[in-house]
């Protein structure tokens, strides 16, 4: 049996961030047009090859034409704001090949099995960490193995939905094999903090220590950290650097969680001179800046933090666990180390007024990130923030009526804990943009960053889409 892990194309927008796999993904011209390696995808379409099924990775965004008739299985990764457009898409595959059985993994089906598994088009849904239990799935399809024991699975039986016990987390993810690239398609996934082509997406640690009430990754993961040790990074970044990629985009969800671990990475670049660009994610309160200068000796070159507000109060109702200090600091660490910044903002977060808004907006531009983006909270499934509309608003059910269309640019029930309507929203969000970004002296500072061409090109792309949302929206 063939096996095609697909990554959907949305009719609401070009580009959509859809890699993380506990949802939380962007889109369109706020983020500068930007996208990244859908990960997850081809670390999946790696495993199922390694363990001997024939694999297809095919993104749709970028038009590739495929035959369903060619394959007994498809793999989705949805999140609550693509879940209608995902389901949409494999209903056409089972239109034209009704044996094709569809699996779907990420957060939606994570926190809620039972509504995926109402939709005729799913067969299955994978909760939680997929990567073992997609191959167990798929190698019982192929060798025509029950796989009604499979743990980590929801699938329908005899019109009962039936919703399997939780898969226990992997405990070495040193053994997680390294990326195929061979899958990642031969065109540029463009992203405005990238410098250097060819990239290539790495995650090398799971589970965040936040307990933050609008982010479902704590929950996703059980509140649970792990991380591949420092020797295994640096030999899958010295795997990709001998084959010519450029850059690496760690997409963990705090890869500076363990400093120990940052610094041993660093020290091992540097030791066996692997001279790539890297750009992480990183957490209030676990900088320093004698770790920033390391790190920006050992290549890094990007860091991204979610800020989320300005005010103390704010950060407080929703458990976010930093100080404002403790920002102003950090970002003051990252320029003296001479690493550029992208901060996070998101509007509407409970206790919010007009007030609050306008005191984030003066503090994008005080603590100075290179670049920032600002987008309006959402209540997701898996969240504090969710249950707590929920309780109230029945109907809004499994949190799939938001989408791609109004997704981080009009509010959805934020009024149920703050001060704003959506319409004061929308409008806070993009004057946040006009104020943060069409300032002369912002722009003047990215005028002389411009070294090369490639400087230029990208400067020109990302700078047209969020100046573009900024003056006419998405």
């Amino acid at each position: 049996m063939k096996a095609l892990v697909l990554n959907p194309s949305s009719a609401f927008t070009k580009n959509v961030v859809r890699d993380v796999i506990y949802g939380c993904w962007c889109k369109g011209k706020r983020i500068g047009g930007g996208t990244v390696i859908p990960y997850w995808l081809v670390l999946i379409a790696t495993i199922l090859k390694e363990s001997g099924v024939e694999t297809d990775y095919i993104d749709m965004k970028f038009g590739s034409r495929f035959d369903p008739r060619e394959y007994g299985a498809v793999i989705i990764n949805t999140s609550s704001m693509s879940f209608n457009e995902d389901v949409a898409v494999l209903g056409l595959l089972k239109k034209e090949n009704p044996s094709i059985k569809t699996i779907v993994f990420g957060s939606h089906p994570t926190f809620m099995p039972n509504y995926c598994l109402e939709r005729d088009e799913i067969d299955f849904v994978v909760r939680g960490e997929a990567d073992y239990v997609l191959r167990d799935i798929v190698s019982a399809l192929s060798e025509g193995r029950s796989t009604d024991e499979i743990s980590g699975i929801g699938f329908k039986k005899n019109g009962r939905k039936i919703v399997n016990s939780p898969r226990e987390y992997i405990g070495d993810l040193d053994d997680m094999p390294f990326l195929d690239d061979s899958f990642i398609p031969d065109i540029v996934y463009f992203n405005p903090l990238i410098s250097r082509y060819p990239y290539i997406p790495l995650i090398t640690s799971r589970g965040c220590p936040g307990k933050c009430v609008f982010c479902p990754a704590s929950s996703f993961y059980g509140n649970v950290w792990r991380a591949q040790s420092a020797e295994r990074v640096v030999a899958e970044m010295e795997h990709f650097y001998k084959k010519s990629y450029a850059e690496v985009y760690f997409r963990d969800e705090t890869f500076t969680f363990n400093s120990k671990r940052v610094r041993d990475i660093c020290r091992l670049l540097i030791r066996k001179n692997i001279k790539m660009k890297w750009i992480c994610n990183a957490r209030i309160g676990t900088l320093d800046l004698k770790l920033l200068k390391l790190m920006k000796a050992a290549g890094c070159r990007w860091i991204k933090i979610g800020v989320e507000s300005g005010v103390q109060e704010i950060l407080d109702r929703s458990k976010k666990g930093i100080s404002v200090e403790k920002t102003r600091q950090s970002f003051k660490w990252m320029r003296q180390a001479g690493i550029e910044s992208h901060a996070h903002f998101m509007l509407g977060m409970p206790g919010e007024t007009r007030a609050t808004v306008h005191r984030t907006i003066e503090f994008a531009k005080e603590i100075r990130p290179t670049t920032a983006s600002f987008g309006i909270c959402t209540p997701y499934p898996g969240t504090p923030l969710f249950d707590q509309v929920v309780a109230r608003h029945p109907g809004y059910e499994d949190g799939s009526s938001v989408n791609f269309s109004t997704l981080h640019t009009q509010g959805y029930f934020n009024e149920e804990f703050t001060e704003l309507k959506k319409e004061a929203l929308t409008r806070a969000l993009y004057t946040a943009y006009r104020k943060f970004y069409l300032r002369p002296s912002y722009i003047f500072s990215w005028l002389w960053r411009i070294r090369s061409a490639g400087d230029l090109r990208r400067l020109s792309i990302s700078a047209a889409n969020v100046l573009d949302f900024a003056i006419r929206g998405d």
